[in-house]
Formats: structure tokens, C-alpha cells, sequence
């Protein structure tokens, strides 16, 4: 896996393979808000329709964010979070053929909560 943006939160780095546009294998993460001190984050990305999921890679200090809980689920699609020795991943899968907005929450403990924004698109095919 890439990781070709990094998004800065305080002390929280977001990252997944991306470019400008989101591909069949790459989604595009951007920060809209979020301030550790705050408590709650806001992240948006862009996926594309039957592409692969998009990972979101949270850390703090160079480290996980902890374990990470769905507590919103995402009505279009598939959320899950695991815990790696760097960060925590965030994983979004949409629904087959769905286009359009989705959103859901990830908890990481009970002091700090990540809402993410999804616009799922289609993508056209290559010749």
C-alpha cells in the first residue's frame, strides 16, 4: 500500500493510497476538520463504485489511535477498523454498483470520535 497523502490533525496523521482522483485501487482522503483537544474529527473521501476499499491509516505520535469502533455504520457499504503496530486502520467498502453519499463514526475510546464523509463515484471504464 501507498502512502501518498498525509493529512495533518494536531498530533493525528490520516493517510491511504490516493491521487487527485480516486481510481479503481485508490480512494482520495481529505481532512475538513478535526482538532485533537476538540474531540471529534471530521475526514472526508471520494471511492470509487466497485473499486477496492478505501483505507484510512489514523496515528498519533507516530503510533495507533487505539483500537477504533464502528459506532455509526455507513448505510451504503461496509466499515471495520483494525489496529496495526503503526496505526489504526479505517476500512470503507460500498455497496455493489451504490453511488452517491454515505457516512459513518469510528470511536477511538471514549474521548474521540472520527465522522467520515463518503461520496462514492463512478468511474469510467479504460479502453
Amino acid at each position: 500500500m501507498k502512502h501518498g497523502c498525509l493529512i495533518g490533525l494536531l498530533l493525528i496523521a490520516l493517510s491511504a493510497c490516493s491521487s487527485r482522483q480516486p481510481t479503481r485501487d485508490a480512494c482520495v482522503v481529505a481532512q475538513v476538520s478535526g482538532y485533537v483537544a476538540a474531540g471529534k474529527a471530521q475526514v472526508q473521501i471520494t471511492v470509487a463504485q466497485d473499486g477496492a476499499p478505501c483505507v484510512i491509516d489514523a496515528s498519533i505520535l507516530n503510533g495507533p489511535m487505539g483500537q477504533g469502533e464502528i459506532v455509526m455504520p455507513p448505510a451504503h457499504g461496509t466499515a471495520t477498523s483494525r489496529r496495526t503496530a503503526e496505526a489504526t486502520q479505517v476500512f470503507y467498502t460500498p455497496e455493489h454498483s451504490y453511488v452517491g453519499t454515505d457516512r459513518f463514526e469510528v470511536a477511538f475510546g471514549p474521548d474521540f470520535t472520527m465522522t467520515v464523509l463518503v461520496q462514492v463515484v463512478p468511474i469510467a471504464a479504460s479502453h
